[in-house]
């Protein structure tokens, strides 16, 4: 028994020992994990503690225009902050106080509202100052900064708010800000201090340049967060400006002449891709977006049937009809054995697998080389001659010349577009390719589909030899962008650029061109091409083509017409595209003419000499340019 119980005591003094020595290692362990491995972690947070970190948000740079016109620009004005924890329950009566002294001079809030966005935003981790008013104009703050100083704790900072002075013009090309969500803080880190983030246009292409870099001040802080002393501070760096191509002045004639019209118009320079003018019509007001656009105004434009909120010359896709005749031109003197002056009969219409291809000319034109095909736009022509060779060679070149193919202007989400093809046709429709798609393709009709900047990209290829960038941002800072325009064409191709620029002169400028009348009152030496892109298919039965005017205005033909001045010289292309407008002559010639004329009015081209334009010789030459596309 003796020994049990002394067996027993040495066990418990045993365990005992073993718990005190495992007490003792456990707390030495915790004690040099304190101490020495987490000493930095418990460093900085003594430190956040009475150290307080503000970051200085740089003011937006600005957008202009070449001659420093303001496209997007900043008002000044003031937030209006209160200190972290005044939600809790013992500070609440002073946060009342506050809100209620705002209140007179912000009746537009509610005390209700204003004390939620506090709390919303207050938290034991958040050690900055509040926003409870986000946006106050600096007029308005002058008047009653004597009233609102008078408050110990309410901090009035100064604020930039975008803003843009031109409201809607340029609108799908400078684009706006608005504010920034968690997904856009994620990809713009920035975002998170300033609040807002581009989100279309220009705003977005070149958002990390326009925000400028945070600066940041920290401050040593007592533990009712009181500033003592500043521990440094580094500048944020702004005026980050953005120049552009853009020439405002030609943007304002340009909306007013589309004022009545939907579409997209481009001014672009042909020789290296500077674009003077963009619109999409119809536009909107930019400044709706800034701080969060209202229902009202956001269902409008989402309703609108003419969408609005697509920016149509970069997104809008749109069979290209007869504009794209140039480019068939070209690939038909490579691949159809003809050369320029090469004659065929063109009637009114071919006959393919029991169906009827007519031309847009109810008689037809008798016959035509390639100049007359593209003076009159005899669709016959390329029917009869895209049928003679292999429709893929067609395409290639048509592709080389810039279309089904981002043109690499800087902005984002730019279309592709369609230029059809056999093999395009099986991979992406899984479908066989047959002749009627040639004749169908030759005019810019069946697939096809193409973007207004295309058009006016291929356009400045024919003008100028070479396939230039289109783009908008001309200067940041001082440093000057560069665009080289890229040379794409074989020898052969640039050997017969003269003959596609020798038709489209004769379009604009020579009695019987399809925009020669259309386009009679421009004071510019023009060449252009028109085009009239179908939207609803003719029935097979129907021998006489009906009217645009007669049809819904939603299955009107698209009206294209593109072109280059002056026609001896090359500098500037305009391309237009009317939405719905019928005939690329009668709804885009004179819009054409009135650009043209602004060009020569701002003194970008001389004015052509002597007689404004040929006048018509002949009653067969009236009678046509009358009826034209």
């Amino acid at each position: 028994m003796v020994y049990n119980v002394d067996f027993m005591m040495n066990t418990r003094i045993t365990i005992f020992f073993v718990m005190f020595v495992l007490f003792w290692v456990v707390l030495l362990v915790r004690i040099f994990d304190l101490s020495i491995l987490n000493q930095k972690f418990f460093q900085e947070q003594a430190e956040n503690n009475i150290l307080r970190e503000e970051y200085i948000v740089p003011v937006r740079g600005q957008i202009l225009d070449r001659y420093g016109e303001p496209l997007a620009t900043n008002n000044v004005g003031f937030m209006l902050s209160l200190p972290p924890r005044l939600s809790l329950r013992s500070n609440l009566p002073l946060l009342e106080k506050e809100i209620e002294k705002l209140l007179v001079f912000f009746p537009q809030y509610s005390k209700e509202e204003l004390i939620k966005n506090y709390r919303h935003k207050d938290s034991p981790y958040n050690h900055d100052y509040i926003p409870v008013i986000e946006f106050a104009e600096h007029f308005f703050i002058m008047q009653h900064y004597a009233q609102l100083a008078q408050s110990e704790i309410l901090r009035i900072i100064p604020l930039a708010r975008r803003y843009y002075p031109n409201l809607t013009s340029a609108s799908h090309v400078i684009g706006y800000v608005s504010k920034a969500n968690q997904k856009d803080i994620e990809r713009q880190p920035i975002a998170k201090y300033t609040g807002n983030i581009g989100k279309e246009g220009l705003e977005r292409q070149y958002d990390a340049y326009l925000q400028g870099e945070i600066g940041k001040r920290i401050v040593k802080v007592t533990a009712l967060n009181q500033e003592m002393e500043m521990v440094s501070y580094k500048e944020a760096i702004e005026n980050h400006d953005l120049i552009t191509t853009l020439d405002i002045r030609i943007q304002r004639a340009m909306d007013e002449i589309f004022e009545d019209k939907n579409g997209a118009a481009i001014v672009m320079n042909a020789q290296n891709g500077e674009i003077l003018a963009a619109g999409s019509y119809p536009e909107y007001n930019l400044n709706h977006f800034v701080g969060g656009i209202s229902y009202e105004n956001w269902n409008l434009l989402r309703d609108s049937p003419y969408k609005p909120l697509i920016n149509k010359f970069i997104n809008g896709l749109y069979p290209p009809g007869s504009v794209i005749k140039m480019g068939m031109g070209l690939a038909l003197l490579e691949y159809a054995g003809i050369s320029e002056t090469t004659e065929i009969k063109t009637p009114a219409f071919i006959e393919l697998g029991g169906r009827k291809f007519r031309d847009w000319k109810k008689e037809g034109h008798g016959s035509a080389d390639l100049y007359k095909a593209l003076k009159r736009s005899v669709d016959v022509y390329f029917y009869i001659l895209s049928l003679r060779t292999d429709f893929e060679n067609i395409a290639k070149v048509l592709q080389t010349m810039g279309l089904g193919k981002k043109t690499g202007v800087d902005l984002p989400n730019e279309f592709t577009g369609i230029v059809p093809s056999p093999s395009l046709k099986k991979a992406r429709f899984k479908q066989d390719w047959y002749s009627g798609d040639n004749v169908v393709s030759s005019i810019g009709q069946g697939l096809f589909l193409t973007t207004p900047l295309q058009i006016a990209n291929y356009t400045a290829l024919i003008a100028s030899g070479k396939l230039p960038i289109p783009h908008f941002a001309k200067k940041k800072m001082e440093e000057e962008m560069v665009y080289y325009p890229r040379d794409v064409l074989s020898d052969f191709q640039k050997s017969k650029l003269n003959v596609l620029r020798e038709g489209m002169r004769q379009v604009c400028s020579e009695a019987g061109g399809t925009a020669n009348l259309a386009t009679r009152e421009s004071k510019a030496y023009l060449a252009c091409k028109t085009g009239t892109a179908q939207v609803v298919g003719i029935s097979q039965a129907d021998k006489d083509r009906i009217k645009e005017k007669d049809m819904d205005y939603f299955h009107r033909s698209q009206a294209w017409i593109t072109g280059f001045l002056p026609a001896d010289n090359p500098s500037y292309v305009i391309t237009v595209m009317v939405e719905h407008g019928g005939s690329g002559s009668g709804s885009g010639g004179p819009v054409l003419a009135k650009l043209s004329n602004v060009l020569v009015d701002l003194g970008y081209v001389q004015p052509r000499k002597g007689v404004k334009a040929p006048k018509v010789v002949n009653l067969a030459d009236s009678n046509f340019e009358a009826e034209a596309e």
